[in-house]
């Protein structure tokens, strides 16, 4: 294969992270309570389960793991992060900005740049571009990006079998160790009426889905075009796409193959109307047809075309190699964790690298977001990077270590019925922990306030200023009590930690951040002031530390 450094810039992918929801529904059992054929699920959308979070998980919750991740894998000093991006459509507020947050949890520089970022699914896509181009500029050093999205629809909704929830996370720099990024990309976008949620409601609407489905595919080749436009052709050895559910981003492959790669195979085959091996395209299309890969009109046309019958094998086989190598390996992510928004096209990328990717292999990637916006692009492998991604958790540890829910657990859930139980205890650290934590302050209240010199006290009035250490990995060093009152935070002065309920003493637990709702949470001033406490939740990873 040629060379194709001069595609690539020496900016790029520095490490990696993941996270998402334990809580799973597994779609036909949905499908069947429903009454829906639960092949529709399986074989019409390719989706077989899909995460949602628990009652108290957001999007905070979920970045601040995947970001906690991307740090860790690449033993990086939060210090060293200079700007937090975060891509998402899971909008926490109106105004404030979650990449503060972000940054304040995982202990980045102060000297910070943030920025959130809402372009629909291809807001994490224009986080990554605007890193590039800014340290390109040497504006900023190092960035951490991170994805999180919920994706929600109403239920028996056709949209609700594609939910998902989970994020991602990327540090950006110069000379990185995993993927490097190619100097240019293709774009395209349009006013385009497929997708939208209104202020202030919770679940997505799509007017029309073959609209829907039409401008995705239109807005992709389109990409696709443009980027061939700005760098010539070009070969991949993966092609990976935005993927509101699987089947939809094997359908823009075939759209590939078809449209733009139907000239290549001329070109390899000199096209021979009157020599046609029936039997080629029988095991071509019964191969095809098991793993659900691209529709069978692809094959018909080509077989109308008509192939040389001593090239024809050749053809076959090198088709069936495209998709199967390049395209479906990563699609077991949408299959086992939903949309995920801002993070599903990344999340398939992590997966690539963590399973598949070599040394300089090239991966070929279309971000779309609803609206409508597509950027195209590559990543060039680097030699590095199995000493970053061989560190845990990887995603298929996420897809292996789950929690089913039935039907009815997940309605209740998704409905707002069930309500946090707030259980408190003691815990002490992991003897495995090796110092790992994140530090926090508060007052005597439990208002989160800043570590700034100068805004160092609650604008609440409260009094108190608590420097408290929560390490990563911990056991349960008392018997958990149930705390009644929601907005009663004192408990943390007092060394205590909020614990989950099925949480018992001697058990290994990690830390993360959940949501906690105040009573009256539209006043002005609420005991929490930023609404997230910690809690400690059963460690399932605990064999990485």
């Amino acid at each position: 294969m040629l060379n194709n450094d001069y595609l690539f810039t020496n900016i790029g992918i520095d490490s990696v992270g993941f996270h998402a929801p334990r809580n799973y529904l597994d779609l036909e059992e949905l499908a069947l309570k429903r009454q829906i054929d639960p092949n529709k699920f399986k074989k019409g959308l390719l989706l077989h389960e899909m995460r949602f979070p628990e009652i108290d998980e957001d999007i905070i919750s979920i970045g601040l793991k995947a970001g906690y991740n991307a740090l860790a894998k690449g033993n990086i000093d939060p210090k060293e992060i200079d700007a937090v991006f975060v891509g998402t459509e899971t909008v926490t507020y109106a105004v404030k900005s979650v990449s503060n947050i972000f940054a304040e949890l995982l202990g980045c520089s102060p000297n910070s740049m943030t920025q959130d970022v809402y372009n629909a699914c291809a807001a994490g896509t224009l986080a990554i571009i605007n890193a590039i181009s800014l340290i390109e500029k040497d504006v900023i050093n190092k960035a951490l990006i991170i994805n999180a999205d919920i994706s929600s629809y109403e239920l028996g909704s056709p949209g609700e079998p594609t939910q998902g929830s989970g994020a991602t996370a990327f540090v950006i720099s110069k000379n990185p160790r995993v993927a490097t990024f190619s100097k240019k990309f293709g774009k395209v976008s349009g006013n385009v009426n497929d997708f939208y949620r209104n202020a202030n409601e919770i679940n997505a609407q799509v007017p029309n889905g073959k609209y829907s489905v039409e401008a995705y595919l239109n807005f992709q080749l389109r990409a696709y075009d443009d980027l061939v436009a700005n760098i010539g052709n070009f070969y991949a050895d993966y092609y990976t796409f935005h993927a509101p559910y699987s089947k939809l981003a094997l359908k823009c492959m075939q759209e590939i193959i078809y449209k733009r790669w139907i000239h290549d195979i001329k070109r390899v085959s000199n096209i021979d109307r009157d020599q046609i091996k029936d039997s080629i395209f029988q095991k071509l299309d019964s191969f095809l047809h098991n793993i659900s890969v691209v529709p069978e009109y692809i094959y018909w046309k080509l077989k109308e075309k008509g192939f040389e019958s001593s090239k024809l094998e050749k053809v076959s086989n090198w088709l069936i190699s495209s998709v199967k190598g390049r395209a479906l390996p990563q699609l077991r992510v949408p299959m086992n964790f939903g949309n995920l928004y801002s993070a599903a096209l990344w999340a398939q990328i992590i997966y690539i690298l963590e399973n598949y990717a070599r040394s300089n292999d090239t991966i070929y990637f279309g971000s779309y977001g609803s609206g409508a916006t597509c950027i195209s692009g590559l990543l060039k492998v680097k030699r590095p990077f199995k000493s970053v991604l061989e560190n845990g958790p990887k995603i298929v540890d996420y897809i292996n270590d789950k929690q089913r829910k039935s039907v009815k657990e997940y309605e209740l859930i998704k409905t707002g019925v069930l309500k946090p139980q707030i259980h408190i205890g003691r815990v002490i650290e992991h003897e495995l922990n090796e110092d790992r934590c994140f530090i926090l302050h508060f007052c005597d209240e439990g208002c989160i306030i800043p570590n700034i010199p100068g805004l160092n006290y609650c604008p609440n009035g409260h009094s108190g200023y608590h420097e408290i250490i929560f390490p990563l990995y911990a056991v349960l060093n008392s018997k958990p009590i149930l705390n009644p009152n929601i907005n009663d935070l004192t408990y943390l002065r007092k060394g205590l930690v909020r614990v989950s309920p099925e949480a018992k003493r001697g058990n290994s637990l990690e830390y993360e951040m959940r949501r906690v709702v105040p009573e009256n949470e539209s006043a002005h001033k609420v005991i929490g002031l930023l609404n997230w406490a910690p809690i400690y939740v059963p460690a399932h990873n605990i064999y990485y530390i």
